[in-house]
């Protein structure tokens, strides 16, 4: 009996203990449910946001170039630049005509033409040929030699002629005489110190001639085809020996240049006391008379005399420079010889040369003929191009330029020489655009009245204005060739 009893009260304590722990659990569940009843729900804000309006269906398709505009963009916009350029050049040729031409080149490159292969004649653009091959043949450096030669003075007497000798010297000159010309001479080669060198050397008198020698050129001091309106104020007589331009005194230009130095030397002399017994004379000093160098003067180098004949258009420096060069590089100091040497010149340089015909030095020659192709190629693309543009006059500030081109976009920029004779009008030289490209140019007009102001300024204007745009640069409307 005990031992039936046992395990069913051992059972009970363990459902009452789960009783006891599951009442409270649910008793707190219920309350949870219940507080949590009573909590207000959670409030999300929310924005309303109001599509953007449908944009235009694209029509444009798929592969059309308008999906990537940009090379079209720039494709358009450098064919305007160059239609816009075009035109203006278009508008000055017909400015400059059929009887001139025009031709702009940047670097080696042709930019702007019109007739730029027509023979016409240049005036005084002429003498940047000349310049141009000087610089070659003569060299940048040098120096033009006057000298005084006799036989030796003993005790301060000379027995016999005292020569005057010419080197070709084309800017001689003395203090007492002033230049009449509307442009004077500068960078001058003063006669004078070769008097007083003479006087220093302690010589009191000179018993002979005081003799002018321009042998060294020859004998002709015009050129032939000149015209009857070209006078001794314009150009000539000219040679070896000259001083004051020929000039003597108030309009006087002797006839025979060697013999007006050897007088003006001569006065120069007996002004400082020098005893004379023989004349002002001219002929050329003997080989073998024994004689020495009393005294020499030089001129400054080759590129001041450059400057002074490119700024003040000097006629008779322009001659004597052709028969220099035709001295030192053939031995014979001609006109002739001078010019065959500067066509020779130009042609080893790759100068255009068709219809070219060099008939002097200076331009006063109506039968020169030039192009502005050929002009164009001197300033640009020879090996002097750089050290002769350098020697021109600058628009509105110096020489034959100064007063032109005033209050353009050329003033202080443009560096050109001019050119004029009755029906021609020349301007060659070199302009600065505003985008820092330098443009080598040569407009020559040819025909009735186109010397007047009022018919030569506009074109000049016009060029400038082109050059100063150059290059003419629209700027690409990529949008215009997008999508649509």
């Amino acid at each position: 009996m005990t031992n039936a009893t046992r395990p069913a009260r051992r059972g009970f304590p363990i459902v009452a203990l789960t009783a006891i722990a599951v009442v409270p659990a649910i008793v707190l569940a219920g309350v949870w449910r219940y507080a949590d009843s009573r909590v207000p729900p959670t409030i999300t804000p929310t924005t309303t946001t109001i599509p953007p309006p449908a944009a235009a269906e694209l029509t444009t398709v798929l592969l059309s170039y308008r999906r990537h505009p940009t090379p079209l963009a720039e494709q358009a916009a450098a064919a305007q630049s160059a239609q816009e350029f075009d035109d203006r050049v278009q508008r000055l040729a017909d400015e400059v005509g059929d009887t001139g031409c025009l031709s702009m080149m940047d670097g080696a490159v042709a930019v702007a033409a019109s007739n730029r292969e027509l023979p016409v004649i240049p005036a005084s653009n002429q003498k940047l040929l000349v310049a141009a091959v000087a610089l070659q043949v003569l060299g940048p450096d040098h120096r033009f030699r006057t000298e005084l030669q006799s036989v030796p003075p003993f005790d301060g007497v000379i027995a016999g002629n005292v020569y005057l000798i010419g080197g070709g010297d084309p800017v001689l000159r003395t203090a007492d005489v002033p230049d009449p010309l509307r442009f004077p001479s500068f960078n001058t080669t003063a006669l004078e110190p070769l008097a007083d060198q003479l006087v220093t050397l302690g010589v009191t008198t000179i018993d002979g001639d005081i003799v002018g020698d321009g042998s060294r050129y020859d004998d002709e001091f015009r050129v032939p085809d000149w015209g009857a309106d070209t006078t001794n104020v314009d150009a000539g007589p000219y040679d070896a020996l000259l001083v004051n331009d020929g000039l003597i005194s108030n309009g006087n230009y002797g006839l025979n240049p060697s013999r007006s130095a050897a007088r003006i030397f001569y006065d120069l002399l007996v002004a400082r006391g020098i005893k004379i017994s023989g004349s002002a004379a001219n002929e050329t000093r003997p080989d073998d008379a024994g004689f020495t160098t009393l005294a020499l003067i030089e001129s400054r180098p080759l590129t001041d005399v450059l400057v002074e004949l490119l700024h003040t258009s000097d006629n008779n420096t322009a001659e004597m420079l052709v028969k220099e060069i035709g001295h030192v590089s053939t031995g014979a100091g001609t006109r002739q010889a001078g010019l065959d040497t500067i066509r020779s010149t130009l042609g080893d340089w790759g100068v255009p040369l068709g219809g070219v015909e060099l008939r002097d030095g200076s331009g006063l020659s109506r039968n020169n003929r030039v192009t502005c192709d050929a002009l164009t190629v001197i300033m640009s693309a020879t090996p002097v191009a750089d050290e002769l543009r350098n020697l021109l006059p600058v628009a509105g500030r110096d020489g034959t330029m100064a007063q032109q081109l005033l209050g353009t976009e050329a003033e202080g920029r443009l560096q050109a020489k001019t050119g004029t004779l009755t029906g021609v009008k020349a301007l060659t030289g070199s302009q600065m655009s505003a985008s820092r490209v330098r443009v080598d140019f040569s407009v020559i007009l040819n025909g009735e009245g186109v010397d007047d102001p009022s018919v030569y300024e506009p074109v000049w204007e016009g060029m400038v204005a082109l050059i100063h745009d150059y290059p003419i640069v629209v700027e690409p409307d990529v949008e215009a060739f997008g999508p649509r």
